[in-house]
């Protein structure tokens, strides 16, 4: 039989004082047999993640943390804690935050000394588990080096990435053999029901947009002396095509020079996968472009993606001008943009 957990597993009531409520065996229950053995899937994550999560190549390193240690007369079990996590203590009657909390503190023990009994295994696999006891099951991408992380709220986690997402796993305090949750995600292997020995369970991480940036770097070959040379840039970016293309950055930015050479603009934190159009707009009366005016890229994962754009002194002796953007807000209820330049 197999088990979905749909919310954190971190609900396992085998706490000493939870024995009393343990059901007696009486000849006919179906008592624990800790020679069985036992099999784990993890599942790295489902609903909507599912499919983006297919491309992260998620793998599961796993701990085993305490022995099952049988409790007589009844058919439960309380744990024995293995070398390296001899300093966890289980609270009577743990609750959901207690098991977190234990869950955090075997984190740090199994991440600083502790070697896993099962390591890399692909997530989604079936696991054989060297028997009856508590495991923590922590979720990474694979190849990733620098996959342990704190979170804002002091938390210690793991992570993966697909091509556009960054996914945070807590590690999970898993206990086999298990039995079926209830209705809030709940597990009381002191409670009712049949022992379950091939457990599968959903994990339920976070995800974030990962990021990547944009520079413009504009080249001027040679610089007409009268005034400031200005150049204005429109940069749009959009996600996604078609009709379902989602517009995600939009702006007017731009570099002036006083000289001959290399300015550059860097626009940071546009999500991997956009696609960006860069049209240079405004480039003054006295100076041509030499490249195209619309330079196109699509942003990387925490990297730089360059545009290049390169201009030049068209020897008419005018001025080299500026240009500013002025915003009006018109009777109609509508923002108007109006573009003035010095003279020429």
């Amino acid at each position: 039989m197999k088990i979905k957990w749909k919310g954190p597993l971190l609900a396992f009531a085998l706490a000493v004082g939870t024995v009393a409520a343990a059901p007696g065996l009486n000849g006919t229950a179906q008592a624990v047999d800790f020679n069985k053995t036992c099999t784990l899937t993890v599942q790295p994550g489902g609903g909507d993640f599912a499919d983006d999560l297919a491309g992260a190549d998620v793998v599961i390193d796993l701990y085993k943390i305490a022995d099952a240690v049988p409790v007589d007369g009844h058919d439960t079990y309380t744990y024995s804690f293995l070398e390296g996590y001899t300093d966890l203590k289980l609270a009577e009657n743990p609750d959901n935050a207690q098991w977190e909390a234990l869950a955090q503190q075997a984190a740090k023990n199994a991440f600083g000394s502790g070697r896993p009994v099962n390591s890399g295994e692909k997530a989604g696999s079936q696991m054989q588990v060297p028997g009856s006891g508590l495991y923590l099951a922590a979720a990474r991408g694979n190849g990733i080096q620098d996959y342990i992380t704190t979170l804002e709220d002091g938390r210690t986690a793991t992570i993966a990435q697909s091509h556009a997402y960054t996914y945070t796993f807590t590690p999970a305090l898993i206990s086999l053999p298990g039995k079926e949750a209830d209705e809030n995600g709940s597990i009381n292997t002191a409670g009712g029901g049949e022992w379950l020995y091939d457990l599968t369970v959903t994990l339920k991480p976070e995800r974030s947009e990962r990021y990547g940036s944009l520079e413009i770097v504009k080249t001027l070959q040679t610089y007409e002396t009268k005034d400031p040379a200005t150049f204005v840039f429109q940069v749009e970016a959009t996600l996604g095509e078609g009709e379902s293309a989602q517009k995600v950055y939009s702006d007017v930015v731009s570099l002036s020079f006083t000289a001959p050479g290399q300015e550059t603009e860097l626009i940071k934190k546009l999500p991997v996968g956009a696609h960006v159009t860069v049209t240079e707009i405004y480039s003054g009366a006295v100076y041509n472009l030499v490249t195209a005016d619309t330079q196109t890229a699509v942003i990387p994962a925490n990297d730089v993606v360059s545009v290049a754009f390169i201009n030049d002194y068209n020897n008419t002796n005018k001025g080299g001008g500026a240009v500013t953007n002025q915003f009006d807000y018109g009777e109609d209820n509508n923002w108007g943009w109006t573009q003035i330049s010095d003279d020429e």
